[in-house]
C-alpha cells in the first residue's frame, strides 16, 4: 500500500528519533517534556514530542524565533536534493566555517526544525525539514532568501570587449598563416604572442583561452607544422546557436571533457548566466544559483538529470564520479570559477560593479542581452584595388569560415582587414576552392562589384594551381569500353571523387579492406588493382540542447524582490520572548548550575514556554576547556571518544572540527588523530597546543 507522502516522512521523523543513542534522546526529550520516569516507552515519548510540536503555541513560537541564518538553512535544505552536512559545507563555505554551519545545523536539529535520517537508496545520512512543521515553514523557506542582491560600492560603465564571430574567423586565418604558434607547454610562442598582439591589440588573454578551446574541442589538431583547423569540424561547430558555441568554448578552455560532460557543464552556464538578475550576483551567489539551478533543470536529451548526476551537481557532492579522465577534479567551485573568468572574456558573463568588500559582481553577459538569432546575411565586405578586404560586424561564423580560407588577416578591430594573394588564394585552392566559388563569396558579401584585377589575378593563380595536382589515394583505371559501366555502377559511383582522366578515378576509400569490399560489392570481375586517397568523411558534429531564450529567465522561485522573511516576527519581538523566559527563570529557585543550563537552552531557542523550565531537565555536563587547562582539554577528548561524539579545536589561525578517533601521549603534550570534517581527512593534532577544546553536544549529526 502507497502511503502519503507526508504520512511517510512523519514515519521517517519518528524512526529517526526512535534509532538516536540513548544519552542524545533522552537529551531532546528531557528539553521538551522534562525528566523521564521509568519505566518509559521511547515510542510513546516520541508521541508526546509529536504532540508538543504540533500544539499551535509550539509551532507559532518556533517560527517567530526563526532568524534570516536559521531560513537561509532551511531553505536550502527544501531545495538541494538529498541534502548532506557535506553538500550544505560546501554550499555555505563563503558564509560559514563548517564548524559554525555544523552548530547551527545541530542547533536546527535540537529546536526540532531539522532531522537526521537515512536516505534508503544512497545509504547516505541526508537531512530534512521536520514533516510537523513544513507547512508553517513554507512561507519562508525559498530560493530567493539564497541569492541575496549585492550592494555596490563601484559601477563600470566601460564596455567589455568580448569574443565575436568575426573575431574567431580572423583568429582562424591566423593559424592558416601560422601553424606553429604554441610551445610545448601550451602557451604562445614569443614571436607569436608579438604579432598577435600586434594584429589582435589587448585581447591575448581571449585568444589563449580561444586557442585551448579550440584545441580540446578537436577544432584545432596537431600536424607536422604545428597545429592545423580540422575545417569540417570546425564547420560543424559554427551552425551551432551562437550562445552554445560560446558556452563550449568555455568548458573547452577548461580542459577536455566526455561528451555528455560538455554539454552539462555548457547548459549549466548558459542556464546560470540567463538566471542572473539586472542587480547581478557576486561569485560566491552564482556558484549557489549554479547548483539550485542543476537540482531544478530538466534532463538534457541523452544526458543524465543535472540534480541528480551532473558534474556541476558536484559543487556540493565532491565525491561524484564522472566518466572522463580529465573530469576527475570535483572541486567544481574552483572550476565554475574559472568558467566565470572564461565567460567574461567570451561575453557571457558582464562585469557590473563592485561591492564593499572589493568583489566583483558580475550580470548577464551582452552574448544573452543583445543575441538575437537570424538568417538575414548583410552585405560587410568592401574591397580595394589593392586587394585589401575590410569586414564589417553582421555574418554568422559559419558564413565567416570560407572567407577565411582564401585571405590573410592585416588587422582586427571593429572593421577587420584583410588580404588576398597569391599565397592565400593557393591555400584557398588547396581547401577545395575553385576561382568560381571564391568570385561567389565575394560577390554575395559585397555591395560592390569585384576590382577587375583581381578576377584576372585570381583566374591566372587557378590556372597555375591547376597546372600541376599531386594525389594521394586509391586509383582505379578502368579501359574505354568499360568506363561507363563503371561510373555507373551504383556501388562505385559514390566513391568516385575525381576523374583523373578517361576511365582513371581516384576513389574515396581508406584501406584495402575498403577497397575490396567495394570492388566485390559492384560485381565487376574485370577490376585490377588499388591504391590510398582521401577519404570524405562526415565529421561527428557537436550536441546541442536548447539555450535560454532570454536573459533574466529567472523563475518565481528566484524572485529576487519576493519578501525574505513574509510576516516574520520582529528582532525586538524575539527579544521580548527572550526576556520572558529569562524573566520566569529567575522567578525558580534553582541551584546555579541548573539556571546557567537553562539560560543556555533559552539563548539557543529550545525554550518554547516556560513550561519548559524544568530544574530536573538539566543534568551538568561539561563540554570544554581551554587555555592552561590541559587534563581538561584531554579528559573532553577521551569523554568524546567514548560517547562518539565530534569536538571543535580552537588554534590560533583555524578552528578545525572532527571525530576524534584515539589519544597518544607525548611527553608533556598529546596528540590527538581526528576524522576532520567534511572531507574525512585523518589529521594528527597537539592537543596542548589547542587554545579551546569543545564537544560537540549528539553524535546524531554525523
Amino acid at each position: 500500500m502507497n502511503l502519503d507522502p507526508k504520512v511517510q516522512r512523519i514515519i521517517d521523523w519518528r524512526e529517526s528519533f526512535a534509532v538516536l543513542p540513548d544519552n542524545h534522546f533522552f537529551e531532546i526529550i528531557r528539553m521538551y517534556l522534562g525528566e523521564v520516569k521509568t519505566p518509559f516507552n521511547k515510542q510513546k515519548l516520541i508521541e508526546e514530542l509529536s504532540a508538543f510540536i504540533r500544539k499551535e503555541d509550539s509551532r507559532k513560537t518556533i517560527v517567530a524565533l526563526l532568524s534570516q541564518a536559521d531560513i537561509q538553512i532551511i531553505s536550502a535544505v527544501k531545495f538541494i536534493s538529498n541534502p548532506t552536512e557535506e553538500k550544505l559545507a560546501t554550499f555555505f563555505e563563503s558564509t560559514y566555517t563548517f564548524a559554525e554551519l555544523y552548530n547551527r545545523l545541530l542547533n536546527l536539529e535540537e529546536r526540532l526544525i531539522l532531522y537526521r535520517h537515512m536516505d534508503k537508496f544512497s545509504g547516505k545520512m541526508i537531512i530534512s525539514i521536520n514533516p510537523h512543521l513544513e507547512s508553517d515553514l513554507e512561507p519562508y523557506a525559498k530560493q530567493s532568501v539564497l541569492l541575496h542582491s549585492p550592494e555596490y560600492e563601484e559601477v563600470f560603465y566601460n564596455a567589455q570587449a568580448v569574443l565575436s564571430p568575426e573575431l574567431i574567423a580572423a583568429f582562424v586565418a591566423f593559424v592558416h598563416k601560422n601553424p606553429d604558434l604554441c610551445k610545448a607547454d601550451g602557451t604562445f610562442k614569443k614571436r607569436v604572442e608579438s604579432d598577435l598582439e600586434s594584429f589582435f591589440p589587448g585581447k591575448i588573454d581571449m585568444l589563449f583561452n580561444l586557442t585551448k578551446a579550440l584545441i580540446n574541442l578537436s577544432m584545432l589538431k596537431e600536424s607536422g607544422r604545428g597545429y592545423e583547423v580540422d575545417r569540417s569540424r570546425l564547420l560543424a561547430f559554427s551552425q551551432l546557436d551562437r550562445r552554445l558555441q560560446y558556452a563550449y568554448l568555455c568548458v573547452g578552455a577548461q580542459g577536455r571533457f566526455s561528451r555528455n560532460g560538455l554539454v552539462r557543464q555548457a547548459k549549466l552556464l548558459l542556464d546560470v548566466a540567463a538566471a542572473v538578475p539586472e542587480k547581478g550576483f557576486d561569485r560566491s551567489i552564482l556558484l549557489r544559483l549554479a547548483y539550485l539551478i542543476s537540482e531544478d533543470q530538466n534532463d538534457v536529451a541523452g544526458v543524465a538529470a543535472l540534480g541528480a548526476s551532473s558534474r556541476f551537481s558536484a559543487i556540493l557532492n565532491k565525491a561524484r564520479e564522472e566518466n572522463s579522465a580529465a573530469e576527475t577534479d570535483t572541486n567544481l567551485s574552483s572550476v565554475l570559477d574559472r568558467l566565470i573568468d572564461c565567460g567574461v572574456l567570451f561575453g557571457i558573463f558582464s562585469k557590473k560593479g563592485r561591492d564593499s568588500s572589493g568583489e566583483t559582481i558580475y550580470s548577464t553577459g551582452s552574448l544573452l542581452e543583445d543575441y538575437v538569432p537570424t538568417d538575414f546575411e548583410p552585405k560587410v565586405l568592401s574591397i580595394d584595388a589593392g586587394f585589401n578586404v575590410t569586414l564589417l560586424p553582421g555574418l554568422r561564423l559559419e558564413r565567416l569560415i570560407p572567407l577565411m580560407d582564401f585571405m590573410e588577416l592585416r588587422q582586427f578591430d571593429t572593421a577587420a582587414v584583410f588580404e588576398i594573394n597569391r599565397k592565400s588564394i593557393m591555400r584557398g585552392f588547396d581547401f577545395g576552392l575553385t576561382a568560381q566559388k571564391i568570385f561567389d563569396l565575394l560577390k554575395k558579401y559585397s555591395p560592390y562589384e569585384i576590382p577587375q584585377n583581381l578576377e584576372v589575378s585570381v583566374d591566372d593563380w587557378s590556372k597555375s594551381y591547376s597546372s600541376a595536382t599531386i594525389y594521394k589515394g586509391y586509383i582505379l583505371q578502368v579501359s574505354g569500353e568499360n568506363a561507363a559501366i563503371t561510373e555507373k555502377n551504383p556501388a562505385i559511383a559514390p566513391y568516385i571523387s575525381a576523374t583523373l582522366a578517361p576511365g582513371i578515378y581516384l576513389l574515396s576509400v581508406e584501406s584495402d579492406e575498403e577497397a575490396s569490399s567495394v570492388i566485390e560489392k559492384s560485381g565487376l570481375d574485370f577490376i585490377g588493382k588499388i591504391k590510398t586517397a582521401e577519404k570524405n568523411y562526415q565529421t561527428l558534429g557537436f550536441p546541442e540542447f536548447a539555450p535560454p531564450k532570454q536573459a533574466h529567465t529567472i523563475s518565481n522561485n528566484f524572485d529576487e524582490d519576493a519578501p525574505l522573511q513574509p510576516g516574520l516576527t520582529s528582532d525586538q519581538e524575539r527579544a521580548a520572548h527572550f526576556d520572558k523566559m529569562r524573566a520566569e527563570l529567575e522567578k525558580l529557585n534553582l541551584p546555579q548550575e541548573k539556571k546557567e543550563g537553562l539560560l543556555q537552552r533559552i539563548d539557543h531557542k529550545i525554550i518554547l514556554s516556560p513550561v519548559q523550565l524544568r530544574g530536573d531537565s538539566v543534568k551538568f555536563e561539561r563540554i570544554e576547556a581551554g587555555g592552561m587547562d590541559y587534563s581538561g582539554k584531554v579528559h573532553i577528548i577521551e569523554g568524546s571518544i567514548s560517547n562518539n561524539s565530534m569536538v571543535e579545536l580552537h588554534f590560533d589561525d583555524r578552528v578545525i572540527v572532527g571525530v576524534p578517533l584515539s589519544v597518544t601521549k607525548t611527553g608533556t603534550d598529546a596528540n590527538v588523530l581526528l576524522d576532520v570534517m567534511p572531507d574525512h581527512a585523518e589529521k594528527l593534532l597537539s592537543i596542548g597546543q589547542a587554545k579551546l577544546v569543545k564537544r560537540i553536544r549528539g553524535s546524531v549529526l554525523r
